[in-house]
């Protein structure tokens, strides 16, 4: 059975109508440098909250282009992949007049897919061509192919999200991905929340440490989600230097104690 996730987002922003996008990047061994892909995409205009969810199935993906930052990938074909069958963790790429993928054996080791592409692929110069893998039926991480070339996909996703106008597939430079805010899935945790706050920063945090009946009341949310003052001293002395925050954004944000609604307060 597979593993299942979900993302939470909540758009507590006061940007118009952003695009989110999450990306799923994978460790590389490539003769071209990886690029990630808009993963999952959704608009959520502010105020609003959408919860993605996907399962750990990989795939085996390819189209009859090359890589572009900024353009839009979109699959011509695809193999189902699995790390631990013999028939299922490897294929060969191939051109006989028009591109294809064959399944071939490998030796699995649970962790890896591999790609072979053969003598026949062209130049990427002359007839431009790429692969990759899918996570949960749609392309993650892609790179260009050519004549006589391995791709080794490590199979342990860092996840990142990113608010702006992305579409489903959208080619980013890989060293640009890490830029956007991490989403760390700790060993246990397969339900996060990412929160865009509104100066535009990010929260990050369990879901089940969220009341989520009461997001959107401001500083009246309780649980782990809810708002209150930040403050630069211990013992909530002075001025708060940030309302409306969560412990966490207070902490993250180096908060020496934060206060809650109820007045109560927590040092960092």
């Amino acid at each position: 059975m597979a593993n299942s996730y979900s993302l939470t987002v909540i758009n507590n922003s006061e940007l118009d109508n952003p695009e989110f996008a999450v990306f799923a990047t994978l460790p590389l061994h490539a003769d071209y440098e990886s690029v990630g892909l808009a993963w999952l995409v959704q608009q959520i205009n502010a105020g609003n909250r959408y919860v993605f969810t996907w399962d750990i199935t990989w795939g085996f993906v390819w189209t009859a282009t090359g890589t572009r930052e900024g353009y839009q990938w979109s699959a011509t074909g695809s193999l189902p992949a699995n790390p631990l069958a013999d028939g299922e963790c490897a294929v060969t790429f191939d051109y006989n007049g028009d591109f294809v993928l064959t399944p071939s054996t490998g030796t699995p080791d649970g962790s890896t897919l591999w790609i072979k592409d053969t003598t026949t692929i062209p130049l990427p110069k002359n007839k431009p061509s790429s692969v990759g893998i899918s996570l949960d039926g749609s392309a993650a991480c892609v790179t260009d192919a050519g004549p006589n070339l391995h791709q080794i996909f490590t199979l342990h996703p860092t996840y990142y999200i990113d608010a702006g106008n992305y579409v489903q597939g959208q080619m980013v430079d890989g060293t640009s991905v890490t830029d956007f805010q991490v989403l760390e899935y700790a060993a246990g945790i397969t339900a996060l929340t990412a929160t865009l706050d509104e100066d535009n920063t990010w929260t990050v945090e369990p879901s089940s440490s969220i009341d989520f009946s009461e997001v959107g009341r401001g500083s009246a949310e309780v649980g782990g989600g809810r708002r209150g003052a930040c403050y630069r001293k211990t013992d909530c002395e002075g001025t708060p230097f940030k309302t409306n925050v969560t412990e966490a954004k207070c902490r993250n944000m180096g908060g020496k104690s934060w206060q809650s609604p109820s007045g109560s307060c927590f040092e960092q």
